[in-house]
């Protein structure tokens, strides 16, 4: 059942981190499904503030708030094309969580 191969999706999630916002499976999943993408896109796609999607691609990346370290998953780097602008892709980690999450979602049970 679909439903059954969300609900596994989201425990590697919650595996994670037991507390983990709605928002941060909305922005990784984003980043995912794309190569990278910018701040702004984030924003725009998930109804978010720049400075939420900022403490949000933190927690995902290397370096949470106040020096906490994060859950590796995301890298943010500077725009190539416009030195202002900061773009965010999936790090090594974060392609592996995906890569697992596609395996899941796609997994065909028997289950009624």
């Amino acid at each position: 059942m679909a439903l059954d191969r969300l609900a596994r999706s989201l425990g590697c999630f919650q595996a994670l981190d037991p507390q983990m916002p709605l928002h941060f499976i909305q922005a990784f999943l984003f980043v995912a499904t794309r190569h990278s993408c910018t701040y702004a896109e984030i924003e725009k796609a998930l109804n978010l503030t720049n400075s939420s999607v900022s403490r949000t691609l933190n927690a995902l990346g290397r370096r949470h708030r106040k020096g906490e370290r994060g859950l590796g998953l995301v890298e943010v780097y500077i725009d190539p094309e416009e030195g202002r602008r900061y773009r965010a892709r999936l790090s090594k980690q974060g392609r592996i969580l995906a890569g697992q999450l596609e395996k899941l979602i796609t997994t065909t049970t028997t289950d009624p």
